[in-house]
């Protein structure tokens, strides 16, 4: 296949010196994550549209924060990829020490975390108040979650919008933090492929021990995506869960 086939209808830039490259893939996988399948008017297919964005943003951010570090670690130039609804950052030299390659794999969860953390800080200066901004980006998860009751959260958001600002510009911050924060906390969980068993596998070496934790979490979490009936987060988990169990079961002579 030509690389102009390959490359019609992907989005090419340069950002900092890197590479980057956007498959159309990611653009559907997250207009389908955004609820593209319910929509019934223009104002949900605008919150769709919104939500793509938002979450090309924090994939685009979590793969930089890889490439920078890269970058610093090894001095050549990386590449950034965004297909489906992840990516990829090629390195033409892997980082020669287990903490350089450490620091390269935890940049990345922490690239889609700063870009949250920047919009909070944002949308708190927007409305004079940067401590709601802050604290409504940390707290967010937890009441996603049910740890924060109802009238705290109630109270960090008319904290933000006493500062007059419209409903449509908050959800457009919110829906880019929430992203930003779930997708760097389940990238840190356990489970290969994800950043967390990367992270488990180069501070132990022991890749059999580290593929079992991954299967033993990926199959809990997969059964309790089915009860809480959330199917494309459940088919995600299971097939993670399968690697882990191809990785496990290569490993036996580990």
């Amino acid at each position: 296949m030509s690389e102009e086939k390959m490359s019609k209808g992907t989005l090419q830039f340069t950002l900092w010196g890197i590479p980057v490259s956007i498959h159309p893939s990611s653009w559907v996988v997250l207009a389908l994550l955004g609820g593209g399948l319910q929509v019934s008017s223009g104002g949900d297919l605008l919150q769709v549209a919104v939500f793509a964005v938002m979450g090309v943003l924090s994939l685009l951010a979590h793969e930089m924060g890889h490439a920078l570090m890269g970058r610093k670690l090894t001095g050549s130039t990386p590449t950034v990829t965004l297909a489906l609804m992840g990516g990829l950052t090629q390195l033409p030299f892997a980082p020669r020490t287990r903490a350089g390659y450490f620091l390269f794999v935890l940049a990345g969860p922490l690239g889609g975390f700063a870009l949250g953390l920047l919009a909070a800080i944002i949308m708190g200066l927007h409305v004079g108040n940067l401590s709601a901004g802050i604290m409504y980006y940390l707290c967010s998860p937890f009441d996603a979650i049910g740890l924060m009751s109802a009238e705290q959260y109630s109270s960090l958001v008319t904290a933000l919008r006493d500062g007059t600002m419209p409903l449509a510009v908050l959800q457009v911050y919110s829906i880019l933090m929430l992203i930003c924060m779930w997708w760097s906390l389940f990238n840190l969980l356990p489970i290969f492929p994800m950043d967390g068993a990367q992270l488990l596998y180069t501070l132990t070496d022991k890749l059999r021990l580290c593929s079992l934790i991954g299967l033993i979490c990926g199959a809990g979490l997969t059964l309790l995506s089915v009860y809480h009936g959330m199917w494309f987060t459940m088919m995600l988990l299971g097939y993670f869960t399968y690697i882990n169990w191809q990785i496990f079961r290569d490993s036996r002579g580990e």
